[in-house]
């Protein structure tokens, strides 16, 4: 969707970029974000490299047609359904680190969110290199099919940060109960994506509304079976660890 529809829509907009986008194209778009209406940074903090893959699906014929092929440039070798490195080439210059977010700090006085993030340390890092907010969210799933999941790394990310920064939490999520469980776990928010597009895909936008008011039934009366009224009074406490 082109941005001056995006702009045009009702809510907060939040400008996504990624960590491993040069600099140069940063200080292109990063400091209009303020001009337009835009309430954060997103950046997404995915390693800039491809795994060593035994076996990668080709892209469906018709799709690939509606990409951009700049980035088609950096997508893997056909598959020939053998045993391979699968390189991709960097989006950047291949030297990225915790400095390229320092550099985006001075670009921008909005919050600025790091995304993708699992480990504490990781946490406490983006926070002294300027981030105001983090998403924890395994953005290593699709280079380390042995990462953890978002919920299972919430709880200490939200330790280590301390209240120094706000954070979400994303991915897996797709019941209401899951939204009362991350909550608790410390959650400021809690962000929902591939449901929103199956809703959208099944039914439009009654499909996403459809969706939303699902979720938000089976919060609603989740929360009412802990003795919960309302979203402050959710705590850790109601959850049992074994």
């Amino acid at each position: 969707m082109p941005e001056e529809k995006v702009l045009q829509t009702l809510g907060p907009k939040f400008l996504h970029i990624y960590l491993t986008t040069p600099i140069e194209i940063l200080e292109q778009i990063v400091p209009q974000a303020d001009k337009k209406g835009y309430r954060a940074i997103v950046i997404t903090c995915d390693p800039p490299h491809e795994r060593i893959r035994d076996f990668v699906l080709p892209l469906f014929e018709e799709a690939s047609k509606n990409i951009d092929p700049d980035l088609m440039k950096n997508m893997s070798i056909p598959n020939l359904n053998i045993p391979g490195i699968i390189v991709k080439q960097p989006f950047g210059t291949g030297s990225v680190t915790w400095a390229n977010i320092e550099c985006l700090r001075k670009l921008t006085q909005l919050p600025i969110i790091c995304k993708g993030i699992l480990s504490p340390i990781d946490a406490e890092l983006a926070i002294k290199y300027g981030a105001n907010g983090i998403i924890v969210r395994p953005a290593l799933h699709i280079i380390i099919d042995t990462a953890p999941p978002a919920i299972g790394c919430l709880e200490d990310v939200v330790n280590a940060v301390d209240g120094r920064a706000e954070v979400f939490v994303d991915t897996g999520i797709r019941t209401g109960t899951d939204v009362l469980k991350a909550l608790a776990l410390g959650a400021r928010a809690v962000l929902i994506g591939q449901p929103i597009l199956y809703g959208l895909a099944c039914g439009g936008q009654d499909g996403v509304r459809r969706v939303l008011d699902i979720l938000k039934r089976e919060l609603v009366y989740d929360m009412a079976c802990c003795g919960l009224t309302s979203i402050d009074q959710i705590n850790k406490d109601i959850l049992y660890k074994h």
